[in-house]
């Protein structure tokens, strides 16, 4: 092997671990934001939860309020404490979708960045579940089809709770 040759090939030995090195950080940083789209999820998920099972007992004590004064709709008790309940229901929603939606931005974030790793270094492709840009779209209509839940449960149960605190003055009048 002559001088050039040997040069040639710390060169290209060069190039090949710096291209190793670049792939590793690139994969190690696809690693890093995974982790956090996980994280931000758990923490959607979190906030729906405490959501949801906050909603469930106003929801039973609300009902089991409205039914204590079955039959007499004028009743005092009637007619202040299911509304204090749906109003109490009301502003824990609204003070609950600042929360997720801060979560939905940031996991929106966080796959903005994914997505443009992916493109920067198409051999993280085979890392994930979108071989080709139809399957891609496809995964994107499912991740968005996914979210509606957590962006729909609060204005449901906002009109939920809008309804809920008109009910007993209705039975008051029409009852």
């Amino acid at each position: 092997m002559n001088r050039n040759d040997a040069e040639d090939a710390r060169t290209n030995s060069r190039v090949t671990e710096a291209s190793d090195r670049a792939a590793t950080a690139s994969t190690s940083e696809l690693d890093h934001i995974r982790q956090e789209i996980r994280a931000e999820i758990n923490l959607l998920n979190s906030r729906l939860n405490a959501l949801i099972s906050s909603q469930s007992f106003l929801v039973i004590a609300y009902g089991t309020s409205l039914s204590a004064g079955y039959g007499n709709w004028n009743g005092l008790f009637t007619i202040t404490l299911p509304p204090l309940f749906a109003v109490l229901g009301l502003l824990l929603v609204l003070e609950a979708r600042p929360g997720i939606g801060a979560a939905h931005e940031a996991i929106g974030h966080w796959r903005r960045r994914e997505d443009h790793l992916i493109e920067s270094w198409p051999e993280l492709r085979p890392y994930t579940l979108a071989t080709d840009e139809q399957s891609r779209r496809r995964m994107e209509l499912r991740q968005h089809a996914g979210g509606l839940f957590s962006v729909r449960a609060p204005l449901i149960f906002i009109v939920a709770w809008l309804i809920f605190l008109a009910l007993p003055f209705v039975l008051r009048f029409w009852g």
